[in-house]
């Protein structure tokens, strides 16, 4: 068992940040690949991304080069990326449309539901039946897809996550969108403190200018004034605005309960009110897409977040979905992708600049690549020390690292 990480979990207290070799050791980086990020479901991307048959992406998991395909079925399912024949990548590139899958090297032929239905010079006795792609455990929840690499998936937590999430992902019609674009980010630094970064705002006032143009100021995630006084006058205002604003969720059919993470869930759903009448995540708080979501007939300054643990984080709102992924790539570097999508019949320069639509989070993104790199390089140091959490501001940070470890420990 590996000593390094076995000594860094016994050390670690709840309500601080993780021993330092938790996020700097190459001994920890290949523990948190084989024993989280190939066993637990993890967030890939949406159905949105494969929108007609023959679509496909690559997704690349450690040393594990993933196919997810819309078949001519219209399902979509997931195949390791290596040949049945002498393991070579079917897929060379990391996204396109085929008919057919067929390996570049021996031009073995697989149909789209994974099955060869063609090797030549094999001779009479091969059998084609048994020398299908190796499938990968792929699930759609509302249109978010999650996969698992392990051989037995813990299918009862992806079912409680599907009965709880589905209700809210489902809500806008993830199949009747499109992606209109995609970003990758890679970010010098653990992947824990690029998830950590993102399940906390008490850094935003400081560091993200542009998304706090329409973000509240106050509220769950955001923390409160410290003076009591002005903590209970916030608080007040903004139970008044959510009680008018609930009658108008439930008329529409919109989910608007928060799911809260605990020991029994790994994943939250909170819908926010938007701030100074803005109806979307833009600079002027205005629509960047001319045509909403399809359960939207007006704009509506809710704004809908969702967290899974280990990797992602994703915000709707009445005009466009926004999906973040995070991949490790090393115990300093993190991938971290992410698409806006909008209505597919939405066209850009017409309905939509596409500059207007992406830069705030853009810019937030940098800015939390910044932040992300920064406290890496202090990690590093010799003088670090796990330091305590906000409980006012921190407290879904606290819930993914106690998440983290007991991950950990149950492999222990």
């Amino acid at each position: 068992m590996n000593d390094v990480v076995k000594s860094s979990v016994a050390s670690y207290q709840s309500g601080f940040s993780l021993p330092q070799k938790l996020y700097t050791s190459r001994e920890a980086f290949d523990f948190d690949m084989q024993h989280v990020f190939k066993k637990h479901w993890i967030h890939v991307g949406t159905v949105a991304d494969v929108k007609r048959k023959g679509d496909y992406r690559v997704i690349q998991i450690d040393n594990n080069s993933i196919i997810i395909v819309r078949g001519q079925d219209d399902e979509v399912r997931a195949f390791y990326n290596s040949c049945r024949h002498r393991g070579a990548k079917v897929c060379v590139e990391d996204k396109g449309h085929v008919p057919k899958l067929v390996c570049p090297y021996h031009q073995w032929v697989y149909e789209l539901d994974g099955s060869l239905i063609h090797s030549s010079r094999m001779g009479e006795g091969f059998n084609c039946d048994a020398s299908g792609l190796k499938p990968v455990a792929l699930e759609s929840i509302g249109g978010l897809l999650f996969m698992n690499l392990s051989e037995n998936p813990d299918m009862a937590a992806l079912e409680q996550m599907r009965s709880e999430l589905e209700p809210f992902a489902a809500f806008y019609q993830l199949d009747k969108l499109k992606v209109a674009h995609e970003a990758d980010l890679i970010e010098n630094a653990n992947w824990k403190l690029v998830v950590e970064n993102n399940r906390e705002c008490y850094h935003c006032g400081a560091n993200h200018p542009e998304l706090l143009r329409v973000w509240p100021p106050y509220g769950v995630g955001f923390g409160w004034p410290d003076d009591p006084k002005e903590k209970q006058a916030a608080e007040e205002k903004l139970n008044a605005l959510y009680d008018a604003k609930i009658p108008e969720w439930q008329n529409m059919g919109m989910p608007y309960e928060i799911v809260e993470m605990d020991e029994n869930r790994w994943y939250r759903a909170a819908r926010m009110l938007l701030t100074q009448g803005a109806v979307s995540q833009t600079m002027d708080g205005q629509p960047a897409v001319k045509k909403l979501l399809p359960p939207f007939s007006e704009p509506d300054n809710s704004s809908l977040s969702m967290w899974t643990h280990p990797n992602a984080w994703l915000h709707f709102t009445c005009d466009h979905i926004l999906s973040t992924s995070v991949l490790p790539l090393s115990e300093d570097k993190t991938l971290v992708r992410t698409r806006w999508m909008v209505r597919e019949d939405a066209v850009e320069g017409e309905d939509y600049d596409l500059s207007n639509l992406t830069h705030t989070w853009i810019q937030t993104n940098d800015q939390d690549r910044m932040l992300a790199e920064i406290t890496h390089a202090g990690c590093l140091t010799d003088g670090y020390i796990p330091g305590p959490y906000s409980e006012d501001s921190e407290s879904l940070l606290q819930h993914f690292t106690d998440w983290y470890v007991d991950q950990i420990k149950q492999q222990l």
